[in-house]
């Protein structure tokens, strides 16, 4: 009886076992379609020999305001495994005709620049040292102004404190937390505790948290990835499957980065998939506060009454820097030029030209 209640055991777990095989072996297919190059588009080779795609917003030399030379804007997304949105591009289009000569790229492994071999070869750190030799080696040796979105304000902050001299001014826009998280001796979070949200600014929630694109909505092909890329280094699906993957998966969340659910604009399919699951790990990073809180740079945070970041981690950006500035934009979900592009656009203006 036992000898047969085993064979059954082992009966059913070879079955499950093979379907799940067959399941892991059939390619998810796209829902969105993938992100083509721009008329705009143009590329750096950068140090590694990969190449990182951007589109450039000449200056008007022609305009009133551009009576002496502006200092180039870079502008870096969110993600990670993010990319340039065409809404970003009509976003700050406006600065080029205010005399700035203005650069949106995607970062390594999103968008339309190159992926890189390993998933793990993604980094925080990695894009930093892009974004160091775009400034150095592209764009003249800087300084130049940076405008980072959510994750984009992370690196704009990053690099604010470790490279002053590249940087003139740094503009972070529903920028996500400073690394590594802090947490008090009873594992409570001491940032959230030290910035507590002012009696003054009253936050809402998003006008739709989607609670559909969790880990378990996922295909079961990308959840294996994901663990075989975390434990050996290895890609189950490649670049182009994957991306898919995470395209599907952004086009719910972004329901959630708005105040009023008709400014949510589609999907445009650049997203990355390994980089969004790498870039985003800080075990090994330095803690850049101490960095910032020495820093010259002028620096100012905008964040949304919508948005789903906590107002402790954005918050803290300003208040360690010396030049630290905080501007609450009413109406405004963490996509703040879907819902309020033009207070978005003045609040960038008045800081470039104080």
């Amino acid at each position: 009886m036992i000898r047969t209640a085993f064979k059954a055991l082992a009966l059913a777990v070879g079955l499950a076992v093979l379907v799940l095989g067959v399941v892991i072996a059939i390619p998810v297919e796209p829902t969105i379609p993938a992100i083509t190059p721009r008329a705009s588009t143009q590329y750096w080779t950068m140090p590694g020999d990969y190449r990182i795609a951007y589109t450039h917003l000449p200056a008007d030399p022609t305009s009133e305001t551009a009576t002496s030379p502006k200092l180039p804007v870079v502008y870096l997304h969110g993600g990670p495994g993010g990319y340039i949105h065409s809404s970003a591009i009509d976003a700050l289009r406006p600065l080029a005709a205010l005399g700035h000569d203005v650069y949106l790229y995607d970062q390594i492994g999103s968008g339309l620049s190159d992926r890189l071999a390993r998933p793990k070869d993604y980094t925080f750190l990695g894009h930093t040292e892009d974004l160091r030799a775009i400034v150095t080696e592209h764009l003249g040796g800087g300084p130049v102004v940076l405008i980072g979105q959510s994750y984009g304000g992370m690196l704009a902050s990053y690099m604010a404190a470790h490279h002053p001299n590249l940087v003139a001014r740094a503009i972070l826009t529903s920028p996500g937390g400073i690394e590594p998280a802090l947490f008090d001796e009873d594992g409570q979070w001491a940032t959230g505790a030290a910035y507590p949200v002012p009696d003054s600014l009253t936050f809402r929630e998003p006008a739709d948290i989607s609670h559909d694109a969790g880990l378990s909505s996922w295909p079961v092909r990308s959840i294996v990835t994901v663990a075989l890329a975390t434990a050996f280094n290895v890609s189950l699906m490649p670049d182009d499957e994957a991306d898919g993957v995470l395209n599907t998966v952004v086009s719910k969340i972004t329901r959630g980065m708005v105040c009023d659910p008709a400014h949510v604009l589609p999907e445009e399919g650049g997203g990355g998939f390994y980089s969004h699951g790498w870039s985003n790990w800080y075990g090994d990073m330095d803690d850049w506060r101490p960095e910032l809180a020495a820093s010259p740079v002028p620096l100012l945070v905008l964040q949304g009454s919508c948005d789903y970041i906590p107002f402790a981690s954005a918050y803290e950006h300003a208040a360690l820097a010396p030049q630290g500035t905080y501007r609450f934009i009413e109406d405004a979900g963490h996509a703040l030029f879907w819902d309020q592009p033009n207070a978005y656009l003045a609040e960038i203006r008045r800081f470039l030209e104080e």
